[in-house]
């Protein structure tokens, strides 16, 4: 292989990182009432994930805020991303990471106030940890989307940020307006 090539190569396979600016929320836009919508979309071929994130930027008030964070394969049905995360209210300039787990007591989304882990030395899954992402996850093709467990009237809103590898030539992750 060249040196030109090896450089294609590495420059083709360096991470990505594309944000999802918020809408405002009522219909038509983010946290519409019992209404999901989508924020990222996958097309091409298989990414890997190396981080998922939002950033609120619009205080939440009214009903308690469930988002959860789901992918639904082109032509598949939906798979969870993030256990639900519960909140009354998500302070302005939290972020909203994940902590790597899938599982009944972890993996929620936690809200942090403007960082993105937590400086205390518990175990993850717990309320205090906030952002995993140790281990990526391969996505295949399809809609990364917010599955609104019950923000009826919740009007916060959220910039999402997703950081990718592509893992084909043709690979691409991009925000859905």
């Amino acid at each position: 292989m060249s040196l030109r090539s090896e450089i294609q190569f590495l420059i083709a396979n360096l991470p990505r990182t594309e944000r999802r600016a918020a809408r405002a929320a009522g219909v038509g836009g983010d946290w519409s009432p019992a209404a999901n919508f989508n924020i990222f979309a996958i097309t091409g071929g298989p990414v890997k994930i190396t981080g998922l994130f939002g950033h609120v930027v619009a205080v939440f008030a009214g009903a308690v805020a469930t988002p959860l964070v789901s992918l639904t394969p082109t032509g598949g049905v939906a798979n969870p991303l993030a256990v639900i995360a519960v909140a009354a209210a998500f302070a302005l300039n939290s972020l909203l990471g994940w902590d790597g787990s899938l599982t009944a007591v972890s993996g929620v989304l936690r809200a942090s106030p403007q960082l993105g882990h937590n400086q205390a030395q518990d175990s993850v899954g717990t309320a205090a940890t906030s952002q995993g992402w140790a281990n990526p996850i391969d996505v295949i093709p399809g809609i990364i989307s917010i599955v609104n467990a019950g923000a009826a009237d919740a009007t916060g809103q959220v910039d999402w940020y997703c950081t990718y590898i592509p893992l084909t030539p043709s690979s691409l992750l991009v925000a859905v307006p």
